[in-house]
């Protein structure tokens, strides 16, 4: 990072930066104003590596009896704040929040079973998810999301024409420059911190039931491991 690093390295110096992994937050954050910053349309890096396997990895959907609460009763809640603030839309751009919103899992990233994709709420109560469309196979078959619910992340900036409203609410802490950039070329944005942190720090019943029991279970399986390794 930036301050660990020697100061003459960042005196007149122009870096380039893909505005779809960044938020504004995070760049000021790094670097201040201490040098020139400019958005590359293409990322370098993408040129040149391979391009990975997107078809594996399919979404599944958490039943109640893990999840405790319904995405319709979870979509309920986050409208209500929507309107609350007096806004038309939320747009959810942290991959855990969504996951928590609907129930959804999937394997896009390492040892985590978020999904890679963002969410679109309104204050009417419907969704519409922003991703691969390859992922959500199993879940189109079994009708727990419906093929007009997904977009295509090229197709994002055609969705924000096509909406009716004023005002979106979004996260500077997690949504990239250039999903912002997008998005207020249509909507006023109201700069708030996404509700499903607070929403979903907040375990309800089940799921406090869950969490002890996999602690129960990690236990049992730490103590088998140990006597094991001590005989």
């Amino acid at each position: 990072f930036p301050q660990f690093l020697p100061k003459n390295l960042f005196k007149n110096i122009t870096l380039g930066y893909d505005p779809t992994l960044f938020t504004k937050l995070q760049l000021q954050y790094f670097f201040g104003n201490k040098i020139k910053l400019i958005p590359i349309n293409e990322n370098l890096v993408d040129l040149l590596k391979k391009p990975k396997n997107t078809n594996f990895g399919q979404y599944y959907f958490l039943p109640k009896i893990i999840a405790g609460k319904s995405q319709k009763y979870k979509i309920s809640l986050v409208s209500n704040i929507i309107k609350k603030n007096k806004s038309d839309y939320l747009f959810i751009s942290a991959p855990e929040n969504v996951s928590w919103l609907l129930n959804i899992r999937g394997s896009d990233v390492p040892f985590s079973p978020i999904i890679n994709c963002n969410c679109l709420v309104g204050k009417n109560k419907k969704i519409l998810l922003i991703g691969k469309k390859n992922k959500f196979k199993n879940l189109l078959k079994k009708k727990q999301i419906l093929k007009h619910q997904i977009i295509d992340p090229k197709n994002l900036y055609d969705l924000i024409l096509n909406l009716k409203g004023n005002n979106i609410m979004i996260d500077a802490r997690t949504c990239s420059i250039f999903n912002e950039s997008l998005i207020a070329r249509k909507f006023n944005i109201n700069s708030k911190v996404d509700p499903c942190y607070l929403l979903k720090a907040k375990k309800n019943s089940m799921e406090i039931k869950n969490m002890q029991q996999s602690h129960i279970e990690d236990g049992v399986a730490l103590t088998k491991f140990l006597f094991w390794i001590k005989n």
